[in-house]
């Protein structure tokens, strides 16, 4: 992953990653894959014929059709790769390996990078959830925040996503201003794959979960344009780097779109009440085909309870979050997560947290 601001933030840790095996001679092929293995975020170590009985079961090896023809059959990951002066080669070659893919350079660059990626990670997806709100105001950064930290004391690997730019930025709230680490504004320039671990190592992290956020301050004149395909690109990387990526979409409408690509599941905060019920009716069906239960926001009025108002506006109840004093003061100071405390949010979080948990958690 490469950005045109992240060459400049000195604190961005290096990453760590896998070795990618390579065996060949010719060093315009060993140039040319540590360059792709570079923007995999994966490390290459040059390996020589005689040590190929001790490739570990499972690994990568890249060969070049110098050490193809001479090497026996693998228990690893084979590709064979070359330039297309010697494409023909190269498929016979692969053939006679039994390798798994052939990359002819520079033209499979980008198909080798993002193979070399998954490599790391396997078929390993965490959750995505997203949540609205039928209208603004109404709660959604608020409880996105509580279950971002919830999740974390679970011990899942957590990531929260604020979409919002204009909305002052998620780090005031919760008291992380001034933690390193990228933001929106530093990706957007992001072109193909993002390599998760880099992602992941390179966000804003407390309190036990991390956070793309905007920074602080964010206004009119600091819009950043996010490119729909790399907004994509992001977040699925997120989701393959993480347990569950909480994405606070903000209000229910057309320009969430590009949020709600990856999501598995979606929390919809509607008020209860005539309004509510119709507001939370008309967003059921926008978010259609997510499968999407509610939050009913209270105050509750008379005849009329939590399931109820759900039923009405044709969602699962997925809980309620009566109204809270003393919630903008605690955003205002950066203590929005003690508010967790209180009894009917912690009530909230053992019925919603246990339901958002991805069906196998990585370790980290």
């Amino acid at each position: 992953m490469q950005t045109e601001s992240m060459a400049s933030r000195q604190w961005t840790p290096r990453y760590d990653g896998p070795e990618v095996l390579l065996m060949t001679a010719a060093a315009r092929l060993r140039d040319e894959v540590a360059r792709v293995a570079a923007a995999a975020g994966v490390e290459v170590r040059l390996l020589d014929l005689p040590d190929a009985g001790r490739i570990p079961e499972g690994s990568v090896v890249v060969l070049g059709s110098d050490a193809a023809a001479r090497l026996p059959r693998l228990a690893a990951e084979v590709i064979v790769a070359g330039f297309p002066e010697e494409s023909t080669l190269l498929w016979e070659q692969a053939a006679a390996v039994a390798a798994h893919r052939v990359a002819v350079l520079p033209e499979a660059a980008g198909w080798l990078a993002e193979y070399l990626s998954r490599s790391r990670h396997g078929d390993a997806r965490g959750s995505v959830v997203a949540l609205l709100g039928t209208n603004g105001g109404i709660g959604c950064s608020t409880l996105a925040c509580w279950l971002a930290a919830d999740a974390a004391g679970r011990g899942l690997s957590t990531l929260l996503v604020d979409t919002d730019q204009l909305g002052g930025g998620l780090e005031s709230g919760l008291g992380w201003d001034q933690v390193p680490g990228l933001r929106w504004p530093d990706l957007a320039g992001v072109r193909g794959s993002v390599n998760p671990a880099q992602l992941r190592a390179s966000l804003p992290a407390a309190d036990g979960f991390s956070l793309l956020g905007w920074g602080s301050g964010q206004g009119p004149q600091g819009t950043t344009d996010i490119p729909r395909q790399a907004v994509t690109e992001i977040v699925a990387a997120a989701a393959a780097g993480f347990d569950l990526v909480v994405v606070d979409a903000g209000r229910a409408r057309g320009e969430a779109g590009s949020w709600l690509s990856a999501a598995d599941r979606a929390l919809l905060i509607m008020p209860a009440g005539t309004r509510g019920i119709a507001a939370g009716t008309a967003a059921g069906g926008f978010l259609q085909p997510i499968p999407t239960s509610a939050v009913v926001r209270g105050p509750l009025p008379a005849g009329l309870d939590e399931e109820l108002a759900a039923e009405h506006a044709g969602l699962e109840l997925a809980g309620y979050l009566p109204g809270l004093r003393g919630l903008a003061a605690a955003q205002e100071r950066g203590r929005l997560l003690e508010k967790a405390k209180h009894r009917a949010v912690r009530r909230l979080m053992r019925r919603l947290g246990p339901s958002l948990a991805p069906s196998g958690g990585r370790t980290a």
